[in-house]
This record gives structure tokens, sequence and C-alpha cells, in this order.
């Protein structure tokens, strides 16, 4: 029998999940809704639920041998697998159109290689009520060969007939000890390890770039002198801001590496099997949300710090200035969901922010 540790291994905590995954690889439903907060392993446990589900039932007249198996396993937990396919929305949302024409055709081919045809769906909380409802029929009743697979931070409430077609498996967030235990097998000290989980909030694919990132214990430092470097005036206040823009820039460097690497890996696979535009579209797409949605983090992070400081300077008894920075602070969080124009943000911010 195969062994699927390799697989298994590769999901970071939520052992509940897990142990489920376990359990139903052997005799997979037709759906499943994988629901929790990002960065808190989804992709990663749909991919190794994939790959188990591939070697597992690999088989036929003769049955199938282990290298054989082994290769199904390697091919999933590699994105290599052409009958594990990744939908994502090309937009901010999933449209009714990517739906009819890409995602429910894709469910009804036939499998090339492996023994099913696995479709994940990523950021399915995007899709809007006319998609969910457009999918409703094939994720009820695919075709027998095929899984769907929805990853999904939350249920709207439009998404609820399709939810109620899926075993749900719930993905709450990572716990401390989870995500040290992962930078301890890393090589990442239990010191620096703390300052990296806090940073990340818990998330497992922002703390897999920080680990690769030179620059943040300049970016830590920088923020944590802020509340005593400021001092009223707009100079300061406009030289702090093009030091954090350029060190937030630099943040942005190992996921730039590894969008190259994975369009690299692309024209590779291309090249081999003579295609030219599998989902380069979407990947374009994906690439550019996860760059903004890592210097929007970079500064919500940096506000968390400086909200701790100004909140325990309130707590020690700091008058109505330090109460109106703390406002501030959450103010300027609440605006980054607009997408602002970030150096006026700060600049104003810290022009506005009391000395301590």
């Amino acid at each position: 029998m195969i062994d699927l540790e390799p697989a298994w291994s590769t999901i970071v905590g939520q052992a509940d999940a897990a142990d489920a995954l376990r359990s139903w690889a052997a005799d997979p439903l037709h759906a499943y809704h994988f629901v929790g907060p990002s960065g808190t392993g989804k992709t990663q446990a749909a991919r190794a639920f994939a790959a188990a589900i591939q070697a597992l039932h690999l088989g036929g007249p003769q049955g199938a041998d282990d290298d054989a198996r082994h290769r199904q396993m390697r091919l999933a937990l590699e994105d290599k697998h052409p009958d594990v396919e990744w939908h994502e929305p090309a937009g901010t949302s999933l449209l009714v159109g990517q739906a009819r024409d890409t995602i429910i055709p894709s469910a009804f081919r036939k499998p090339a290689d492996g023994p099913r045809r696995i479709l994940i769906l990523d950021r399915f909380h995007d899709a809007t009520d006319q998609a969910a409802a457009a999918l409703l029929k094939t994720v009820e009743e695919p075709p027998p060969n095929a899984i769907i697979i929805l990853l999904a931070e939350s249920i709207p409430q439009w998404h609820v007939p399709i939810a109620s077609r899926c075993a749900r498996i719930e993905f709450p967030p990572l716990r401390h000890v989870d995500l040290a235990g992962w930078l301890a097998e890393k090589g990442v000290d239990e010191a620096e390890g703390t300052a990296l989980i806090e940073a990340a909030a818990g998330d497992l694919q922002r703390l897999s770039l920080l680990i690769e990132d030179p620059g943040f214990a300049d970016r830590a430092a920088l923020w944590s002198s802020l509340p005593t470097t400021l001092d009223g005036s707009g100079a300061t206040a406009g030289r702090l801001v093009r030091e954090l823009t350029a060190l937030i820039a630099s943040a942005s460097e190992p996921l730039a590496e590894r969008h190259a690497r994975e369009l690299e890996e692309l024209d590779a696979r291309e090249e081999a099997l003579g295609t030219r535009g599998s989902g380069r579209s979407q990947i374009d797409a994906r690439h550019k949300r996860e760059l903004r949605k890592l210097r929007t983090e970079e500064v919500q992070v940096g506000l968390r710090v400086l909200a701790r400081r100004y909140g325990r300077a309130v707590a020690e008894g700091g008058g109505p200035a330090m109460v109106a920075a703390v406002a501030r602070l959450r103010d300027a969080n609440e605006a980054l969901v607009r997408n602002p124009n970030e150096g006026l943000l700060l600049h104003n911010l810290f022009w506005n922010l009391p000395r301590l």
C-alpha cells in the first residue's frame, strides 16, 4: 500500500481537517467546501487531498504499482497534474461567464492521466450570486469521475445553496504552537520565530514569505522607533514615509522571485506540451493581487505595532492626545480596505501622531 505521508505532512496544523481528509480520500464524495481565513492552510490541504485521491484510486484491470501511484502524488503536489485543475476569479470576482465557459466544461472532460478530474476553485467567497447559481447543478451532480473542491474564507448568504451540496471542512486560525513548530523545522530560532509569527498575524502564506525576507528586521525596527522619532513636522513625517515605502517595496522581492519561478515553470510546461496561454492571464492577475495584498499587510503590521504602543500609553494614563492617536490608527487601518494612496495615508497619519 502506498505511503501517503509525503502528502499529508505538507499540511501545517489543522489536525481535525487533516484527519477528515485522510478518511475521505479512500472513498471521496463529489464536492467539498474548505472554509477558513486566508493563510490557514486550505490551499495546501486541497493539494494534499488531490494528491492522495489520484494516488489511491489509480488502477485498472491490472491495478497500479507503487511507482505509478507515487508519480500521481508527486505531480499533484507540484501542481503539475493534468487532471488537477486550479481555478480562481480572473478579476476581483468570479463571474458567471468564467463559471459557464471555463469551469463547467472543465469538469466534464475525461481524465487524461489520473483516475479522477479534480477541480479546485480558489477564493470561492468572491463568486457572484449568478456564478454560484450557474455552478450549482455541476457541484451537486458532477460527472462520476469529477470532484470539486471550493476554497472560501466565508460563506455569503447567496452561497448557502451550493454550500449545502458539499461536505464542509473548517480551517480555523492556526495556533501559535503549530506555526512555531513549522518554523523550528526550518531552523528558525524561537525568538525570531515569535516576531515573525506576530508580523504574519497567523497567516502561513505570509509567514513563508517573511522567512525569506532579509529586510524584515529593518522594517520592524523602523515601525517600533516611529513613536519616539515623530516630532509633529511634515518634514519628519515625509522622511519616514519615504524610508518605509522603500523598505516595503523591498519586502515584495521574495514574492516577485516566486512569481518569476512560477512563470518559468509555466513556460517549460507549455513548451513540453506544445500549448500556449494555459491560464497565464489568471496567473498574471493573481500575481498583481498578491503583491497588492502584501503591501497592504505590511502597512497593517506596522499600524498594529503603533496601536500597541499608543494603547499602552493610554493605559498608563495618557491624555486626550493618546486616545486620539489610537483612534487615528484605527481609522487608517480601516481606510486600507479602500485601496487609498498609501503614501498620503501614512504622511497624514504620521504628521498627526504625538511623540512618545
